[in-house]
C-alpha cells in the first residue's frame, strides 16, 4: 500500500475515475483559500452525474468509527443496501478497518484530504475496484467537521449482476497536505504486495 503525499506526478495517474477528479475540483473551488469548505458552499447541482455516488460521514464514538450521515442512491444500489446511518467501515478486515479509520480521522481532525483505492468482492466471484475520495467539510453547526466523499467504481455498474457485495482489500491509501493540491502525486510504478506504513502518512499521533 502506498502512503505518502510528497511525490508529484499527474492527478490523472493517481485518481482513475473522472467522477473523483470532478468532485475534487469542485471541493477545491468551494473552499478557496480555506482548509475546508462549509457544507453550504457546495452546490451539488454542478455534480449532477456524480451526486448519486456521494456521501457524508460523521465521526461516531471518537475518531475510530464513522457513520453515513447521507448516502447517494447509486452508492446504496452498488453496495446493495441502504447506507444512511450505517457504519462506514462495516465488513472490512481488522487491519484495513484500522488504517481507513485513522485516515478518516486525519480528514476530520487535521483537515487532510484522503484518497483510497479499494476492492470489493461479489457473491458471484467478481472483483470490483473503486476510487474513494474523503474530503473535509465544515458541518452546518459551523464547528464539526464531516467527511464529504465519493465512491466511484471502475467499470460500468449496469453490467454487473450480483446480490451481495463485501469489502475485499485496501489496495492504496494516501493522505495529503495543502488542500489536496498534492493529489497530483504519482504512486510507485509497482505497488508492493505487502502493506507498508510510511511515517508521516498513517503514522498519526
Amino acid at each position: 500500500m502506498w502512503v505518502s503525499g510528497e511525490a508529484r506526478g499527474s492527478q490523472e495517474d493517481l485518481i482513475l475515475h473522472p467522477g473523483a477528479r470532478l468532485l475534487l475540483g469542485h471541493w477545491q473551488a468551494a473552499k478557496g483559500e480555506r482548509p475546508a469548505p462549509a457544507r453550504g458552499d457546495l452546490d451539488l447541482r454542478q455534480l449532477r452525474r456524480q451526486a448519486p455516488w456521494l456521501f457524508i460521514l460523521e465521526p461516531a464514538g471518537g475518531a475510530s468509527s464513522f457513520t453515513y450521515r447521507l448516502a447517494g442512491t447509486a452508492l446504496c444500489g452498488f453496495l446493495r443496501k441502504e447506507m444512511t446511518g450505517a457504519d462506514a467501515l462495516d465488513g472490512w478486515p481488522r487491519f484495513e478497518r484500522a488504517a481507513m479509520a485513522r485516515a478518516l480521522g486525519a480528514v476530520t481532525a487535521r483537515l487532510q484530504p484522503a484518497h483510497f483505492r479499494i476492492r470489493f468482492l461479489t457473491d458471484r466471484g467478481q472483483r470490483i475496484g473503486a476510487d474513494m475520495l474523503a474530503l473535509p467539510m465544515t458541518a452546518r453547526d459551523g464547528h464539526s467537521v464531516h467527511v464529504l466523499g465519493g465512491l466511484f467504481p471502475h467499470g460500468n455498474p449496469e453490467i454487473w449482476s450480483y446480490d451481495r457485495l463485501v469489502p475485499a482489500d485496501l489496495a492504496g491509501l494516501r493522505l495529503f497536505e495543502g488542500g489536496g493540491d498534492a493529489l497530483g502525486a504519482r504512486p510507485p510504478a509497482q505497488a508492493p504486495r505487502k502493506f507498508r506504513l510510511i511515517s508521516g502518512g498513517l503514522d498519526l499521533p
